[in-house]
C-alpha cells in the first residue's frame, strides 16, 4: 500500500512531530504547547511509566477532566505500548469501581478536581500519578524521568478501552485497535473536510469517544491545533472560539441550543467557524435553522456512530442539514449498513427495521466479556445488531426511530419514541423531551401501553398540555399522541448525558 507506513497512533504522532515541530498542538487557559515541546514531555512521562514497571499491553487508567496533563498521558501511554483506559469520573461509585476492577490498571492518572470522587474506586494495586493530589506522586515530578523511545507494537494491538455508558447494566469496555483508530481518522478527516490549518475545539470530555477517537488523533494526523475548553459553559466557549479563531466545533444538541440562545450571539465575531457538528440526540429543527442563520459561512453536520463502531458511520451533508434535519445522514463510503427485519430479511425503503453495521466496522470485542459482543453478531458472522430501529429512504438518508427495546405498543400498534419526540421538539417553547411507554391501567388497560411524554420547556415558554396535544394531533396518528404529558425542569441522565428512560418509567409505576 503506497504512502508512509503509519500503522499505529504512535507512528501518527512521530510523523507529525517530525514535520511540524514548532506548530502549536494544544492551547488551554491561554498556554500554548508546540508539538516539539509536547513530544519531549511525552517521552519523559513514558520513561517514568517504564520505571514503574509498565509493559506493553498493561492498562493505564486516566481519571481526569480535560487538561494538558490528560493529553500528555494519552500519548505517553501509547508510546510504551500500553492501553489507554479513560475513566468517566461522573459515574457512581459502584460503576466506577467496576470499571477499575475490569481493567486492573498498572498506573492511574488522577486530578485534584475529581480526586474525592475517584479515590474510593481506585484499586490499591494501582500506582498513582496526580495533578495537585496530596500524598500522590506529582505529575510534574514524573516529567523529570529520562525520555524513552517509542515501543514497537503491532497495528492489531489494543490501543484504547472505552467503556460504554449504556442506560442499563454495567459498563462494557469496548476495545479499539490501532488499526481501528487509523480507520476512524480517515472517516473523520474526509467527511468533515478537516485540514492542517484547522483549530479544533475539544469540548466533549476526553473519556468520550468523540474526543478519544476523533478530535485528538485526527488533529494530530493533520498537524492541526486543538483548543481545550475546560468546561461546557456556553459564554466561555464562545469567548474561546472568538479569541482563538476556532474553525471546527463538535458538541451535543443541547449545548448548541444554549449557544444560539445567548442574547449577544449575533454580535460576536465567529466568522472563523468553518464546521459545526452535533450528535447524540435529536436536534430541534429551529436550533439548526438558527445555527444556519447565525453562521452562514459554516457547514452543519449531524453525525452518528457508536462506541462499538470503530468510526463515524453516518453523516448528514451540509446542504441537507435543514431539509433533512431529522436524519442522521448517509452511510460513509467505507461503512457497511443494513436494516433488517426480525426474520433477517432486508427492509425496503422507508420500512422500519433494526440497524446493523458490518462486522468489519465494529470492535473486536469487550475487555474480559467476549460473549457480550458475540450475542449481537448475526448467525452468519457478518453483521452487528445495534439495537436501534431505523429506516432509509430512496436517497440514502437514514432515520433513527429509537431503540428496539423502547418501542411502545398501543392497542397492537407500534409507536416509535423518536418520531413522537421529533414532533414535540418542533413545538415552539420545547427545550427537551423524552417519550416512553408505560403500562395502561383501569379502563384503558385494553391498550396495553400508553405513550408518556416528559417535556422540559424553555424558561420563557408557557406551554400547556392542551398545546402539546393539539400540536401532536395535527401531525401524528391518533394512537401516537401522548396520553400522558408531564412538564419537568430536567430529564434524568446518566453520567455521560444519556436520558435514563427507565427512570421515567419507574416514576410512572410508582405514581
Amino acid at each position: 500500500m503506497p504512502g508512509l507506513p503509519l500503522h499505529t497512533l504512535t507512528d501518527v504522532w512521530a510523523n507529525t512531530v517530525s514535520k511540524f515541530p514548532n506548530k502549536t498542538a494544544v492551547v488551554m487557559d491561554g498556554q500554548r504547547h508546540t508539538y516539539r515541546a509536547l513530544d519531549a514531555d511525552i517521552a519523559r512521562l513514558a520513561g517514568r511509566l517504564q520505571l514503574m514497571g509498565v509493559q506493553p499491553g498493561d492498562r493505564i487508567a486516566v481519571a481526569m477532566p480535560n487538561c494538558w496533563e490528560f493529553y500528555i498521558a494519552y500519548w505517553a501511554t501509547l508510546r510504551v505500548g500500553a492501553i489507554l483506559a479513560p475513566v468517566n469520573f461522573r459515574l457512581g461509585q459502584t460503576e466506577m469501581a467496576y470499571v477499575f476492577n475490569n481493567i486492573e490498571p498498572k498506573v492511574t492518572f488522577v486530578h485534584h478536581q475529581v480526586w474525592s470522587d475517584v479515590a474510593p474506586a481506585v484499586p490499591s494495586t494501582s500506582k498513582l500519578i496526580g495533578v495537585e493530589v496530596e500524598g500522590v506522586e506529582a505529575f510534574s515530578a514524573a516529567l523529570e524521568a529520562e525520555p524513552v523511545a517509542p515501543v514497537a507494537v503491532d497495528t492489531e494491538a489494543i490501543a484504547i478501552i472505552a467503556h460504554t455508558s449504556g442506560t442499563t447494566g454495567v459498563p462494557k469496555g469496548a476495545m479499539m485497535r490501532h488499526a481501528d483508530l487509523l480507520f476512524n481518522i480517515k472517516n473523520t478527516v474526509i467527511p468533515f473536510s478537516w485540514r492542517h490549518e484547522d483549530i479544533n475545539l475539544l469540548l466533549v470530555p476526553l473519556f468520550h469517544v468523540v474526543g478519544l477517537y476523533s478530535v485528538v488523533p485526527s488533529s494530530v494526523y493533520l498537524g492541526a491545533t486543538v483548543v481545550v475548553a475546560p468546561r461546557p459553559d456556553p459564554r466561555e466557549v464562545v469567548d474561546i472560539i472568538e479569541r482563538e479563531r476556532v474553525t471546527n466545533f463538535l458538541s451535543a444538541p443541547t449545548f448548541h441550543h444554549m449557544v444560539v440562545s445567548l442574547p449577544d450571539i449575533a454580535e460576536r465575531d465567529l466568522r472563523c467557524l468553518r464546521m459545526i457538528g452535533y450528535s447524540g440526540s435529536p436536534m430541534p429543527v429551529r436550533t439548526i435553522e438558527r445555527l444556519a442563520e447565525l453562521f452562514p459561512h459554516a457547514r452543519l453536520h449531524n453525525f452518528f456512530g457508536l462506541t462499538e463502531t470503530i468510526s463515524l458511520t453516518h453523516i448528514t451533508p451540509s446542504n441537507a442539514a435543514v431539509s433533512h434535519a431529522d436524519s442522521i445522514g448517509k452511510t460513509l463510503p467505507d461503512v457497511g449498513m443494513k436494516i433488517l427485519r426480525e426474520d433477517g430479511g432486508e427492509c425496503d425503503f422507508d420500512e422500519i427495521g433494526i440497524l446493523h453495521i458490518h462486522r468489519e466496522n465494529t470492535i473486536r470485542g469487550y475487555w474480559n466479556r467476549p460473549e457480550l459482543l458475540q450475542d449481537a453478531i448475526t448467525p452468519d458472522g457478518q453483521w452487528f445488531n445495534t439495537g436501534d430501529l431505523a429506516r432509509v429512504d430512496e436517497d440514502g438518508f437514514v432515520y433513527l426511530e429509537g431503540r428496539k427495546k423502547e418501542m411502545i405498543i398501543v392497542a397492537g400498534e407500534n409507536v416509535f419514541a423518536l418520531e413522537v419526540e421529533r414532533c414535540i421538539l418542533s413545538l415552539e417553547g420545547v427545550k427537551e423531551v423524552a417519550v416512553v411507554g408505560i403500562p395502561a391501567t383501569g379502563v384503558r388497560s385494553y391498550l396495553g401501553e400508553l405513550v408518556k411524554a416528559v417535556i422540559v420547556p424553555l424558561p420563557e415558554a408557557s406551554l400547556t398540555v392542551r398545546d402539546v396535544k393539539k400540536h401532536c394531533m395535527e401531525r401524528l396518528a391518533t394512537y401516537k399522541v401522548p396520553q400522558v404529558i408531564e412538564f419537568s425542569t430536567g430529564l434524568p441522565r446518566n453520567p455521560s448525558g444519556k436520558v435514563l428512560k427507565a427512570s421515567l418509567k419507574e416514576e410512572s409505576n410508582k405514581a
